[in-house]
Order: C-alpha cells, then sequence, then structure tokens
C-alpha cells in the first residue's frame, strides 16, 4: 500500500488485547469518523450551539457514514468548553438536547459502533464557575502574548474557537448563556493554527487535576456509561496544559508534592515535580478506567495523546507517561494531525511545513511508540487539508489497528470520496466486520 509503513517492525502488543479490541468493535480493522457537535457546521474553529441544537441532523450523519463504509462513529460529548452533549442532570447543557441519545438510538440498527471522547482537565465553563479549581501559575511570565503571575490561575483566552452572536442577540444575554465569553473580537483569519478563527474570543481553564473537578469528571463518566450503550470511553486532555510549564501550583499540589516527596525537593524544575504531575495524571486515568469497568466491562477505555518530544514536551508540560497510561486504558490514540499546522492549498510554504511535520510525528512515533503497552488507534484530520494530504496521514498513521479521522463536519466532497474508495480498495470491506 502507497504511503503504508510495516510498523510491526518497530511496535508488537499483546495478542490478547487486540482480539478483545476487535470483539468490542466487531470488526478486524476499525474505520471512525468524529464529529464536534459544539464546533458547528463550518469545520473547526467555531462554537456554534445554536446549529447543534436547532439543525444538526442526526439521520443523515449517519447515513453519510454508512454510505462511506464506517464501521465507527466518534462523537464528541464533552469538548473544550464543558458542554455535555447527553441527558446530564450533573453536568452544563447549553443547547437542552440529548445529542448522545439520538445518535445511540439511530445507530441501533446500523453496523456502526459508538465510541465518545470527553475532555478532561480543559473545561472553559467549569473555569468560570469554579475558579478555585483551576490550575495555578508557579512563575511570572509571558507565553505567546499572554502575561500570567505567579499565584494566577490558569484562565485564558482561548487559543482558537470563536464565537458569533445568534441574530438578534445582545451580547449581554448571550454571556448569561456562556459565561466564559469575552468582548474581544478577532475580525481577520490568519495562516498559523491559532490564528484562524474570527469572531468573539472566549476564554479556556486548564483545571487542577488534584482539585474537586476530577470528582466532577467521574461522575460525568458514571452517568454516561450507565445511560447509554457505548462501545469506546476515550479521555481527551487527560494532561497539563502544554502551552505552560509552571501548572499547577495551587495548595492542594504542593502539599501532596511534599507529602510525596519531601519538603526538600524542588518545585517545577526537577525530576520529582516531572514524577508527580505524570502520577497525578495516572491517578485521574486509574479513577476513570475503574469507573467505566465497574459499570460495564464491554466498553472500550481509551486516551489521547499529543506526538512530540518525550523529555520537553510530553513528561516536563502534559504531565503524559505514555507507558503508565497505556497499561491502565485498555487503548491509546496519538493526535496525529501534521496538516493542521500547513497545507498545500494555501500556498507552496503551508504544504512544505505540513510534510515537514509528517515527516517529523512520523519519526517520533518510530522513536516512541515502544513506549505504549496497548493497541494503537491514531486519529488524523481531514479539516484544514486536501485529499491527498488526508489520505498520506491515513495510510502512515494506521499502526494495524485501523485508523480514525478528524472530522465530518468540514470534510470537503473530494476527500469523502477518498474516503469511501480508501474503505472499499485499502483496507477492504471484508474487514470492516
Amino acid at each position: 500500500m502507497k504511503g503504508a509503513i510495516n510498523w510491526s517492525d518497530y511496535y508488537k502488543t499483546d495478542p490478547e488485547k487486540i482480539t478483545a479490541l476487535k470483539s468490542a468493535f466487531k470488526a478486524n480493522k476499525i474505520y471512525a469518523m468524529a464529529l464536534m457537535p459544539v464546533r458547528g457546521s463550518q469545520g473547526f474553529r467555531k462554537l456554534d450551539y445554536e446549529y447543534t441544537e436547532k439543525e444538526l441532523n442526526v439521520k443523515e450523519v449517519m447515513d453519510k457514514l454508512e454510505e462511506s463504509h464506517f464501521n465507527v462513529f466518534g462523537l464528541v460529548i464533552k469538548d473544550t468548553d464543558g458542554a455535555c452533549m447527553w441527558d446530564t442532570k450533573i453536568g452544563w447543557n447549553p443547547i437542552n438536547r440529548d445529542i448522545l441519545g439520538e445518535f445511540c438510538d439511530v445507530g441501533k440498527d446500523r453496523n456502526i459502533r459508538i465510541m465518545v471522547s470527553f475532555t478532561s482537565m480543559n473545561d472553559a465553563y467549569q473555569g468560570v464557575i469554579h475558579p478555585e479549581r483551576v490550575s495555578i501559575h508557579g512563575t511570572t511570565g509571558k507565553k505567546s502574548g499572554i502575561y500570567y503571575k505567579k499565584g494566577e490561575i490558569s484562565t485564558h483566552n482561548e487559543g482558537e474557537m470563536r464565537i458569533d452572536l445568534p441574530e438578534g442577540v445582545s451580547f449581554k444575554d448571550y454571556k448569561k448563556k456562556v459565561p466564559f465569553l469575552t468582548e474581544k473580537i478577532d475580525e481577520k483569519r490568519g495562516k498559523v493554527r491559532g490564528a484562524r478563527g474570527k469572531g468573539f474570543i472566549p476564554t479556556t481553564s486548564f483545571m487542577c487535576p488534584n482539585s474537586k473537578h476530577v470528582d466532577y469528571l467521574l461522575k460525568l463518566v458514571r452517568e454516561v456509561v450507565n445511560q447509554y450503550s457505548i462501545s469506546g470511553f476515550f479521555a481527551d486532555y487527560i494532561r497539563y496544559d502544554g502551552a505552560f510549564k509552571d501548572l499547577c501550583c495551587c495548595d492542594r499540589c504542593l502539599d501532596k508534592f511534599r507529602k510525596n516527596h519531601g519538603t526538600k525537593a524542588k518545585i517545577i524544575k526537577s525530576s520529582e515535580w516531572y514524577d508527580f504531575k505524570s502520577d497525578t495524571i495516572a491517578e485521574y486515568a486509574q479513577k476513570l478506567q475503574s469507573v467505566i469497568k465497574k459499570t460495564t466491562k464491554d466498553c472500550t477505555s481509551g486516551w489521547f495523546c499529543l506526538p512530540g518530544p518525550k523529555k520537553m514536551f510530553t513528561r516536563k508540560r502534559l504531565g503524559q507517561d505514555w507507558t503508565k497510561l497505556s497499561s491502565i486504558l485498555d487503548v491509546s490514540s496519538p493526535m496525529e494531525y501534521p496538516y493542521l499546522m500547513g497545507t498545500r492549498d494555501d500556498g507552496w510554504y503551508w504544504g512544505k511545513l505540513g510534510n515537514f511535520f509528517y515527516w517529523y510525528f512520523i519519526r517520533n512515533m518510530k522513536k516512541r511508540i515502544h513506549e505504549f503497552k496497548s493497541p494503537i488507534l491514531a486519529v488524523t484530520n481531514s479539516v484544514e487539508c486536501n485529499a491527498i494530504e488526508m489520505l498520506k496521514q491515513m495510510r502512515g498513521f494506521d499502526f494495524g489497528l485501523g485508523i480514525s479521522v478528524f472530522k465530518y463536519f468540514g470534510t470537503t466532497d473530494d476527500q469523502w470520496l477518498a474516503l469511501k474508495k480508501y474503505a472499499e480498495e485499502e483496507i477492504g470491506l471484508e474487514n470492516l466486520t
């Protein structure tokens, strides 16, 4: 297969885990398409609650997936804004619609399994409602135009997503519905990743993983797996904010750190501190796994990770230990989005930039794939790249289990045709059941 890599030369996993996963999804190969309801119908950079509430057509989505031979549907039920896309008695649902329930109902008689993505530590709404649970900066500094002071909470302007006011609704009234909205506006769309949105700028918060935010998350998880028949539950943002290296230095974290590592251990810049961060994230993963499996053993657990250098990024900034997390949760899902950095459609330079990151992500996985102790299902992007770039990623990042594509809205007609052909000619329809 053109562009495919024989990843078995780099990576081995327990055959029993592979068998269990294929059984859970009832397929030899997983072919998944993701949808982010609160991002609306225009692609990636918007929060559009009105579209999700009034216009999102669940049957139309499932018909399209079936037509294109997808056997798994990935639904983002909790995004970085904190909105819960199900019938919740605990969380914030600004659209008053049970999106997850609707997809489960429509998918019952189809050969499409449902897995959900659940944003954990990044939660804009909870950051406003519970500022005492937000991560605390341990130093004073500046990052990407953001000034922060030691002791301040890590609530900052959102880097990517923007919001348009509904017609006839004032800013004051809409802020009652979306309390993390600011009056700052991006008027133009830039080319770099963090400058592609247009509209009002919301804030975002990374919550402290040693706070009561974790208790809140676990209650939401229990609610979902109790109420809905899903095949997979994947934790996104199961990490610290990678934009900063001084989080979290709240009293909760400092007290726990000193209790575990002694009063003489250095905060922020020490091996003990980085171990503490990765242990904290692993503790949350273990709690998550326990809640899922105690509720139903039929649901596969998973987690998302970002590619990058192990020491400087994964360990020091994110607090993710790939070996620990993949030993706890059933499936690991690297987020391989090189062409979000740049696409040939925007010009020669941006195409070269995307190709460079593709090369780097492949190289990074070859060096680090041995850290995973579970099966790997990578997710790649169709949004903000072309069909050729999309297929290149899909072939390159299929680690043997299959591939996930991100995401439904924003995928072009040419890409849909390519996705269908990929299923028919490269995966083989017989492998999808």
